[in-house]
């Protein structure tokens, strides 16, 4: 967790501070600590706050802890006594962190710096009279600090891009299982299909010649019950199928509904959200309401639906006019509101749903058209005619 992380920053540089207060206060003043106590605590502070930001800033935080030490050093011990031990903990960190903390660019930035910081400080020595030794055994901790810093940084690359090929060929097995399994479900079914179209034969014709022995007394009793009983039982091992293969077209995790399926008759339960939005919707009803097959009723409900939700979403409308026109033969269904028209993308079916292009699968399915466009009145209108008769081959 990132509060987490936030503490393990600042263990380390507080840490060093705790020391470092606990010899200030004891030695502030002598030789292992000359001049204020106070200023050696601000210096070391500093240092350590500049250390602990390192996160936020990897390689400004910890050359600006580098620099701290540096002056701390150099301004409160001679020339030639040894710096305070926090200072030296402080700087050796700062080197490991360069390197643990920066990759690619900005690990060869930091490492320049770094560098170009020992090559100054060794000139500056040698204009005040000091020498490379003088330096060579910090420059040594440092560069060793940085080397495990280095390591430790690639290996932490090296897992992550693991991980990460690791996670990206589960993926692409799963693509590539779900592919499988849906080319393998589609085969099925498509089987299924031709086995219960043959069932669904069989049941018409046996049917058909049961109904014209019938009519011209050619068969008895005993015939006509083992007709019905061959209808019965191809009917149900047809409907076992049919099952099988809606099961192998739903989606791998839908969930089946056990609601009944919507219908016209349920039409008010729909605007009645839409209403509440604001908008004002009639309903006009020409002809006989007769029953119409299962399948069309739910059809002509979700082309209603999506038509609806179109004008909500897009027409900018405030009236909506829905007409449903039975007829012996078909049932035609007319949307039409006020508003400015649909954009583009609605009539394509690109973006957030699919637009009309469902709708029109559904009129298609049943044999029947569906046309969307402006309204010779104004507005939009979308026109469904579904058909009540037999339902077309597939294509």
């Amino acid at each position: 967790m990132p509060w987490r992380r936030l503490a393990l920053d600042w263990v380390a540089p507080l840490g060093i501070v705790a020391v470092g207060a606990v010899n200030v206060a004891m030695k502030a003043g002598t030789t292992d600590y000359p001049g204020s106590g106070l200023v050696h605590l601000a210096f070391l502070t500093a240092a350590a706050v500049a250390l602990g930001l390192r996160r936020r800033a990897p390689i400004a935080a910890p050359l600006l802890d580098i620099l701290i030490v540096t002056v701390w050093a150099a301004g409160m011990w001679p020339r030639d006594a040894q710096g305070p031990f926090e200072g030296f903990l402080l700087v050796v960190g700062a080197s490991y962190c360069i390197a643990s903390g920066n990759t690619g660019r900005r690990l060869v930035q930091g490492s320049g710096l770094l560098m170009a910081y020992f090559v100054v400080s060794q000139v500056v020595l040698f204009f005040v009279g000091g020498g490379v030794g003088d330096l060579l055994p910090v420059f040594v901790w440092m560069v060793a600090a940085w080397t495990v810093g280095f390591v430790l940084n690639r290996r932490v690359q090296q897992t992550q891009q693991a991980r990460q090929s690791a996670t990206a060929l589960v993926a692409d097995h799963e693509r590539r299982t779900a592919e499988a399994v849906g080319q393998e479900r589609s085969r099925i079914a498509r089987e299924l299909h031709d086995v219960v179209a043959h069932s669904l034969s069989v049941i018409v014709v046996q049917a058909a010649a049961e109904r014209r022995a019938l009519a011209q007394g050619r068969t008895g009793p005993e015939s006509t019950e083992a007709v019905l009983d061959s209808v019965e039982r191809t009917g149900r091992e047809a409907l076992v199928d049919l099952r099988r293969m809606l099961g192998l077209l739903r989606q791998l995790d839908e969930r089946p509904t056990l609601a009944p399926q919507p219908s016209l008759r349920q039409l008010e339960n729909l605007l009645d959200p839409v209403r509440q939005a604001g908008l004002a919707v009639d309903v006009d009803s020409e002809g006989v309401a007769t029953e119409i097959p299962t399948g069309v009723d739910l059809s002509a409900y979700r082309i209603v639906q999506e038509a609806l939700t179109n004008v909500v979403k897009h027409a900018g409308a405030t009236r909506v006019v829905i007409n449903l026109c039975y007829s012996p033969s078909q049932l035609t269904i007319v949307v039409g509101d006020d508003g400015s028209g649909h954009p583009e993308d609605v009539l394509a079916g690109v973006g957030g749903g699919h637009g009309l292009i469902g709708m029109r699968e559904r009129a298609v399915v049943f044999g029947g058209t569906l046309q969307a466009g402006p309204s010779p009145v104004g507005g939009w209108e979308v026109r469904a005619r579904l058909p009540l008769g037999t339902v077309p081959e597939p294509r």
